[in-house]
């Protein structure tokens, strides 16, 4: 089984690849090529199951809330029907036109009773059903390559936070949170609400703009220095943490113009190592929020394999714990 994340970029395109070999073993490397190039050179592994987590730029999320009185039973036919009437009514009165992906459904209870699932169950029922799509020039990509992709049992294709929203939801007990993702050269927030996606926004106050404020204050020899080194120099610290805190500024600033900024924040990054930034960006999203930010980068409920995972690979290891 191979795993391929993407690091969405439309300048610095970059995949991770993870290669499962009997026994979990794992082997790790990185490919700087966009998504056409990556579905090319996957046809190498055709007869292996292949999974892509894309960025969720590439998706569209649709829940509904499902209400029934069912005296005499629910049928797998009738969620069948319930799935097509809300597919019609996306396409038709959303004018939605990217291609159907999956389904699943989740929060089921039957008479004021939480169940695993509603078949057969009888009486009031209520459930959740979440629909997602994907892009027509993404799966075209696909299709180009394998045909009906959809039909090829040997390829999956997920928004690649779509586990970790799930674990934070099930182990954490976190059903309304922002999951904040911090790379090189991209940055991306997405608003869970409800246990699912509300909206997703990216922006440009990446890694690298912030490696650009620490050139530009001339400071960048601190940039991978510990928190006790840059401590010593008190001159240096207060230059480091007046970047960080203008950083912060604008992002949280650019926050709240697009969303009331109401909940936890879980970040995703290589970022989280800086001691000095998770302090003053946790510091400054309370002055906004009265919230924290949560780094997500290890959790006791993760088997690791046997392997030492960075910070931006937890959405693959989340999926592979539930997938292995």
């Amino acid at each position: 089984m191979q795993v391929r994340y993407e690091y969405f970029s439309e300048s610095y395109p970059r995949f991770g690849v993870y290669d499962i070999k009997k026994w979990a073993e794992i082997q790790q490397y990185y490919l700087h090529e966009n998504l056409s190039e990556i579905v090319e050179k996957s046809q190498e592994y055709s007869r292996e199951r292949q999974i892509f987590l894309l960025d969720e730029s590439r998706f569209s999320f649709f829940r509904f809330d499902i209400y029934l009185d069912c005296p005499d039973g629910f049928t797998i036919q009738m969620l069948h029907d319930i799935t097509a009437e809300k597919m019609n009514y996306i396409e038709r009165e959303q004018g939605v036109s990217w291609w159907f992906l999956s389904t699943y459904v989740d929060s089921v209870f039957v008479n004021g009773e939480e169940k695993p699932h509603m078949v057969w169950e009888s009486g009031n029922i209520f459930f959740r059903l979440y629909i997602i799509y994907i892009d027509y020039n993404t799966l075209n990509q696909f299709d180009g390559v394998y045909g009906k992709v959809r039909d090829n049992k040997n390829i999956m294709i997920l928004p690649q936070s779509f586990h970790t929203t799930l674990f934070l939801r099930n182990n954490l007990k976190r059903e309304n949170f922002f999951l904040l993702y911090i790379s090189e050269n991209s940055a991306k927030i997405i608003k869970i609400s409800n246990s699912f996606y509300e909206s997703v926004k990216t922006l440009n106050l990446w890694i690298w703009a912030l490696k650009q404020m620490y050139k530009d204050n001339w400071i960048s020899q601190y940039r991978y220095k510990s928190y006790e080194e840059v401590q010593w120099n008190s001159i240096a610290e207060w230059l480091v943490v007046d970047t960080i805190e203008f950083f912060s500024t604008l992002f949280f600033s650019w926050l709240e113009t697009e969303w009331y900024i109401w909940s936890d924040m879980f970040l995703i990054s290589p970022i989280v190592k800086n001691g000095h930034f998770m302090e003053v960006f946790n510091k400054k999203y309370r002055e906004y929020a009265d919230n924290y930010i949560i780094p997500f980068h290890y959790s006791d409920k993760l088997d690791t394999f046997g392997k030492v995972w960075e910070p931006e690979d937890m959405d693959t290891l989340i999926y592979l714990n539930c997938e292995i």
